[in-house]
């Protein structure tokens, strides 16, 4: 409890699960860099470390750069239907930073799957460019039977780069996959009132008739001027 592991991951998960083979970890969230090609190693970059080049390489987006065929050969050995999965995308038109990158999460949350209690759950925070991906790998580690669901974690307003020549729409969520570690696995709903910090600022105003806060925000929808329609409805108003 209350600890910090500082370097590679996997190194302590391999640590871990032979000091632990029967597994003792309750829950699991892991909210790892997409494939991104970004670098993540500002973590610590303000905190007086001896080794601050472990940290850096830890946080580092870089799976292009990395070798995964010993990885492979590893998941080769730990679970086949994994191996399988990876080395069929290996032979087709994906590109090989997404290989690497597969391979590295799959070998990483296999060994996550080996630490959890039998009632623990896992949680795999994503993004759209590899959740499809993700899910078959867990889908091979944890068992079908044992998704529970794709939660869907929305942004309050949308980030669209139309503007900018960006051809697609607004990308304003991300994936969080959540599966059980087996059929013991315990679930409990959990809703948290907002913080009354978030209340003020963003639902200043409130309705006479009902006292209900409310936020004043843009609507994006079909039609208006600007498409050539002089207004649409929306939840019956009419909006100009």
């Amino acid at each position: 409890m209350n600890h910090l592991y500082f370097g590679d991951n996997l190194d302590v998960l391999k640590d871990l699960h032979n000091k632990h083979p029967e597994g003792f970890i309750d829950l699991i969230y892991i909210d790892p860099p997409f494939n991104s090609k970004r670098n993540y190693n500002v973590l610590f970059e303000d905190i007086d470390m001896i080794d601050t080049k472990a940290q850096k390489e830890a946080f580092a987006d870089t799976w292009s750069n990395i070798s995964y065929y010993d990885t492979l050969e590893d998941l080769k050995e730990l679970n086949l239907d994994l191996f399988n999965f990876i080395n069929a995308l290996d032979n087709v038109r994906i590109s090989k930073s997404a290989i690497a990158y597969l391979t590295t999460m799959a070998i990483r949350i296999h060994y996550m799957h080996k630490l959890l209690n039998d009632t623990g759950s896992f949680y795999l925070h994503c993004d759209p460019t590899m959740s499809h991906y993700l899910k078959i790998i867990c889908d091979l580690i944890f068992c079908e039977s044992n998704y529970i669901n794709e939660i869907i974690w929305k942004r309050s307003d949308a980030h669209s780069d139309s503007k900018q020549g960006a051809k697609h729409l607004g990308r304003v969520h991300d994936i969080i996959l959540l599966f059980a570690k087996s059929n013991n696995s315990k679930f409990q709903t959990i809703y948290n009132p907002l913080p009354e910090s978030t209340i003020n600022n963003w639902y200043k105003h409130i309705e006479p008739e009902t006292g209900r806060r409310y936020n004043k925000a843009d609507v994006t929808g079909p039609g208006g001027a600007a498409k050539g329609n002089p207004f649409y409805e929306w939840n019956g108003h009419l909006k100009y």
